[in-house]
């Protein structure tokens, strides 16, 4: 964001005097850092990914910064350098790590939490969903100074994450966290915790943190950081989210990609089971967009939800591809087949699963109806549903 250009006038009826002293433009930040001193290493990490988030959504680089607080004979300068050191991509973690250094080598004085050499360590992870798994939260915990720090990602395939909270790790361990938020909330997700790798946390959560930075700054990003604690937003941990998830594996580690040939067994298991569709030819057009949008995202293709079969219903069926009549009056058929074979693909339980999909249906399919008929959408379609 560019400031505004404004005019400058000068100043009548005042005598000369002494100039007054300029202020630093960073005295609100080190005022800030200062006051994460004596705190913990997982509050002053947070501060610096919100400061990071500052920085981006303003358009401002970060190199500036770190090199003015390499400069100041300042604790609460080394502060941030060191909470900066923690969160961000590896090469802006390595800069202020190196201005860090370079204070220290002055001789001022570190904040108390800080630890030399020390770096947070994978302790365990753990999966918790709704019903259809159009919900997925993940729980991360890693150890650093004998400390457990836990980093919630929620999530929605096709849309990916949509919140991060980070929490001091109970005594009882992640599980006993997981325990609590599914206790608080029981409809909202599954009594089932499943135990993740690190690689595991890497495959699901690591696409959705490189679509954010890729994306840029939505317009709830700004409200993300105004302080309002009914406002929740990934901008606020997403560097340190960034950092965290980016340790987890080797640098030359590559997620495994699902390849095409999956899209021609999940149309064909679909064709294969009791859809009741008279028309093969639809229920196959159908099924090609939906499995190939998700092997394009390289999603597990039966992995289908209320909100993930909405988002690619609107960007892969209303944003590109026109429908005939007939076939827009058989969708809501090919939709809920669809929505039946995915529970009996993920062996969910078939009576719940089905009578939820029975309930979410008429609002997935009126969100279709309402972006099919968008003339914005319908400029842009170029291609044909079969």
């Amino acid at each position: 964001m560019s400031p505004q250009s404004k005019s400058r006038k000068k100043k009548q009826g005042k005598a000369p005097g002494r100039r007054p002293e300029q202020q630093s433009p960073y005295g609100a930040l080190l005022e800030s850092a200062a006051a994460v001193r004596s705190e913990s290493w997982l509050l002053a990490d947070a501060w610096a990914s919100e400061l990071y988030a500052t920085l981006w959504l303003a358009g401002a680089g970060h190199a500036p910064m770190v090199e003015a607080l390499r400069a100041m004979d300042d604790p609460a300068a080394l502060t941030a350098l060191r909470a900066l050191a923690g969160v961000g991509s590896a090469e802006h973690r390595a800069e202020a790590f190196a201005a860090a250094e370079t204070v220290a080598a002055r001789g001022v004085a570190e904040p108390s939490w800080y630890v030399p050499g020390v770096v947070p360590d994978f302790r365990d992870a753990f999966l918790v969903t709704n019903l259809l798994g159009d919900v997925e939260v993940i729980a991360i915990t890693q150890e650093r100074a004998g400390v457990g720090e836990t980093v919630l990602f929620m999530r929605q395939p096709v849309l990916g994450a949509t919140a991060i909270e980070l929490f001091s790790t109970p005594d009882e361990g992640t599980v006993a966290l997981l325990e609590d938020m599914i206790a608080s909330t029981p409809e909202a997700f599954r009594d089932e915790i499943t135990p993740l790798s690190a690689t595991d946390v890497y495959d699901r959560v690591w696409p959705d943190i490189e679509q954010f930075w890729e994306d840029g700054p939505d317009e709830e990003a700004e409200e993300g950081l105004m302080g309002d604690e009914d406002v929740r937003h990934p901008v606020q941990l997403i560097a340190l989210a960034d950092a965290r998830v980016s340790s987890l594996v080797p640098s030359e580690y590559a997620i495994p990609v699902i390849g095409p040939e999956r899209t021609d067994e999940v149309v064909e298991a679909f064709l294969a089971s009791p859809h009741g569709i008279a028309d093969v030819e639809a229920a196959r057009a159908f099924a090609r967009v939906v499995v190939s949008a998700a092997v394009d995202q390289n999603r597990d293709p039966v992995v289908y939800g209320p909100a993930s079969l909405t988002a690619v219903l609107i960007l892969n069926v209303a944003a590109k591809l026109h429908v005939s009549e007939a076939d827009l009056a058989l969708l809501p058929e090919l939709v809920r087949a669809w929505a039946y074979f995915t529970v009996d693909a993920r062996d969910l339980p078939r009576d719940e699963a089905r009578a939820e999909w029975d309930e979410e249906l008429p609002t997935v399919l009126a969100e279709f109806s309402e972006a099919y008929a968008d003339p914005e959408l319908v400029a842009e379609r170029d291609g044909q549903f079969r």
